[in-house]
């Protein structure tokens, strides 16, 4: 029950948190961080485990591996995206969390061109 030992760690790093934010803000934003970073340590062997998986569908299905690297970019930069955004705003810059997931929406558009130009390029093959 790997989801409840990872729980528990947020509960008890929010409760952490909470109780040093008053006194030691600068304390309690790291401790957040150090959280936040444990939590994603334990979830590495699941993240390997999942691109292990995906390579052999994709080797199955034979779709080309770079439209898959381009969607393991976009997942990538979504979750990073997040992560650093509500790290920003938990240490009180909304508007800076704000620009950071733009620019994150931006750079998922940029990556995202390929394949909405393969998607027209089949529809005008379809459409011919």
């Amino acid at each position: 029950m790997e989801i409840v030992k990872i729980s528990a760690i947020g509960i008890v790093t929010a409760f952490c948190v909470l109780i040093l934010r008053e006194n030691k803000s600068e304390i309690a934003i790291l401790l957040g961080l150090a959280g936040s970073l444990i939590i994603l340590i334990s979830l590495l062997d699941y993240v390997i485990n999942i691109f292990s998986m995906m390579s052999n569908l994709i080797q199955k299905a034979g779709v080309s591996s770079d439209l898959i690297t381009t969607v393991f970019k976009i997942l990538g930069i979504g979750f990073i995206t997040e992560f650093s955004s509500d790290i920003i705003e938990e240490s009180g810059s909304k508007s800076l969390a704000q620009k950071v997931v733009f620019a994150g929406k931006i750079v998922i558009f940029y990556l995202s061109m390929p394949i909405i130009v393969s998607i027209f390029n089949v529809i005008l093959e379809f459409a011919s």
